[in-house]
């Protein structure tokens, strides 16, 4: 199933995606929540549009055993990938603020592959 967002329907577009995903498994649920809240959040926050109508939306698709999570935008390429994990070995005071969300979504990932196509950024997450 196909989902638009636009900004300011963040809350709508997770609600929406938690009842189409009622069906799924709790541990399935969890994680695809889990994942669809950070990368929806972090492009509400961080996405850098320049000037553009911002266009995202979300596919989730079962797939035999697995789930297969792709969201577009049109914001400035920003490839999760290579964003640096937060150092968790380190005390919470002396950690830099942010990041654990994506290094969690990293982790509840088999797997991860980010693009950018045609001024889209393109996240395809398996778990």
């Amino acid at each position: 199933m196909k989902f638009q967002m636009q900004l300011d329907k963040l809350e709508k577009t997770l609600f929406e995606i938690e009842k189409f995903i009622d069906s799924f498994d709790e541990k399935s649920k969890y994680k695809i929540m889990f994942i669809c809240e950070e990368l929806l959040t972090n492009i509400v926050r961080h996405g850098d549009f320049q000037g553009r109508l911002p266009d995202i939306e979300i596919l989730i698709e079962k797939d035999n055993e697995s789930y297969r999570l792709e969201c577009k935008d049109n914001a400035k390429a920003f490839n999760l990938l290579e964003h640096q994990d937060p150092d968790t070995d380190a005390e919470i005071e002396e950690r830099e603020i942010g990041g654990l969300g994506v290094y969690l979504l990293k982790k509840y990932a088999r797997e991860i592959i980010y693009s950018y196509e045609d001024g889209f950024n393109i996240v395809r997450v398996i778990i």
